[in-house]
């Protein structure tokens, strides 16, 4: 059952995953009651187009008026983190496919992101959690690799940025991620916790780098790592660390957007935290949206604990009210955009296919360059 006593506007913003292809229950209950405030979706929730637009639509209609509309998010990068599948939606190649193209690859790269989004908005989602921003400087990263623009900062900067603007310009609200960096891990979150042990002048020039630029054009959210950065906080992982997303993110950078935690239950975690506890330290630590993607027990125990913690402690209530304006302004934003959407007309639509195709050729082009002992090994991962 959800949180007893919340009426959705005094508590942290909570956004979960379900199994099946239809709404559950209990997602339904908590979605009405206002203790669940979005929705993540993955390929297990998603068929073809039409079914997608209508789950959201049922999303929507399960949580009722009186409040702003859910918020429903996916993973679409490219490559190989993509939930919308052949034979309805455009299937990219991963983001380095992009740096490829010499003196065009920041025009490629927006052309990607809009075309994305569009193909996002015409079945009703409002946010990819996507472009990442890490930089892929360890060859050994299990987790990252083709998923990022380039090895060099500036370049994944560039390129990250132009992607975001392809993104917002179709209407969709980009997350860019991993901050404060996932580059240089060779363990993969989902599994284990990752320990990135350089020191703070290599961090700044590297990892932060992109996400720095980020913030001065304007990027809307970002999502955290669940790393361990001894350099930037001795004591804790950085989904969890005030030091760095109050800290640096906050007061340094000066970020103004919303923060996405990564999924609380992707074991970085939920092997040192039970999933309330976690949700807590989340949230207390700057995250303004909290994600529990898997696990009705586990989503139940953060809804709880979210809105315990804002009746004992005026502190977190107060900064829970500070989240919540942030994550109204990015409500504002979905709503300006208009619904209803697009025309299912634009999923896997001629021109998208085109430019994937183009994006795709040259890619398996270096694949082959690698595979035949040439220098390089972009795109083996």
């Amino acid at each position: 059952m959800p949180a007893k006593g919340s009426d959705g506007t005094r508590t942290p913003y909570l956004m979960v995953g379900f199994e099946g292809t239809d709404i559950p229950p209990a997602l339904r209950a908590r979605l009405k009651d206002g203790t669940v405030g979005g929705v993540v979706l993955f390929s297990r929730n998603v068929g073809d187009a039409r079914h997608v637009r209508d789950l959201c639509r049922k999303i929507r209609t399960a949580a009722g008026g009186g409040r702003p509309a859910p918020l429903i998010a996916i993973d679409h990068e490219g490559g190989r983190v993509i939930r919308l599948k052949d034979p309805d939606f455009t299937q990219f190649p991963p983001a380095r496919a992009c740096s490829l193209f010499e003196g065009g690859a920041e025009t490629i790269a927006e052309e990607a992101g809009h075309a994305m989004a569009r193909e996002l908005r015409a079945v009703g989602i409002d946010i990819t959690f996507s472009p990442v921003f890490d930089v892929d400087s360890n060859p050994r990263n299990p987790v990252i690799g083709d998923r990022s623009f380039s090895d060099r900062p500036g370049e994944a900067a560039l390129l990250g940025n132009a992607f975001v603007r392809g993104t917002t310009a179709a209407g969709i609200i980009p997350v860019g991620k991993h901050f404060p960096g996932h580059g240089n891990t060779e363990t993969d979150s989902h599994l284990e916790l990752p320990v990135v042990r350089d020191a703070r002048k290599v961090l700044e020039s590297r990892d932060l780098f992109p996400f720095r630029e980020a913030v001065r054009a304007g990027v809307p959210a970002l999502m955290t790592a669940h790393v361990f950065y001894p350099a930037l906080d001795p004591g804790r992982i950085a989904t969890l660390s005030p030091a760095i997303l109050r800290g640096i993110l906050r007061e340094e950078m000066r970020f103004k957007g919303v923060v996405f935690s990564d999924a609380l239950e992707m074991k970085a975690v939920a092997d040192r935290h039970p999933a309330g506890e976690a949700a807590v330290l989340a949230a207390a630590a700057g995250c303004d949206a909290v994600l529990v993607c898997r696990g009705e027990a586990d989503q139940e125990s953060a809804a709880e604990a979210l809105t315990a913690e804002v009746a004992r402690s005026p502190a977190f209530r107060r900064q829970t009210e500070d989240s919540r304006r942030r994550i109204n302004r990015l409500e504002r934003t979905v709503s300006a955009a208009g619904r209803p959407r697009a025309s299912l007309r634009a999923v896997g639509c001629r021109a998208h296919r085109a430019l994937a195709n183009l994006l795709s050729e040259r890619w398996r082009g270096i694949a082959r360059a690698s595979a035949a002992g040439r220098s390089g090994s972009i795109g083996e991962d």
